[in-house]
């Protein structure tokens, strides 16, 4: 049980307050921020034009990393190639 509580509490940020439980109180901690946090980060990363599926996930997954990734890194955007765009019409 020491291994998960560790996992999940680097997961939702936990270990960088050291914060010190014990490590059922920890998982269970992490777990609910982590599932508070997941919602949240779906959310703005559908805004921002990412998969909502996959910010599930991810927001399941890595908690606040998930959150503070996609408040801080932009998508990028594909630069259209002048063969891409649409078709001339000719005069």
């Amino acid at each position: 049980m020491p291994l998960v509580a560790l996992i999940l509490s680097v997961t939702s940020g936990f270990v960088l307050m050291r914060y010190r439980l014990p490590p059922l109180t920890t998982a269970m901690t992490s777990l609910i921020v982590d599932l508070s946090l997941a919602p949240i980060t779906v959310i703005i990363a559908h805004r921002r034009g990412r998969s909502p599926g996959l910010w599930i996930l991810l927001g399941l997954a890595f908690g606040a990393w998930a959150l503070a990734w996609v408040l801080i890194f932009p998508l990028r955007r594909r630069t259209p190639t002048p063969d891409s765009g649409p078709p001339q019409q000719a005069a």
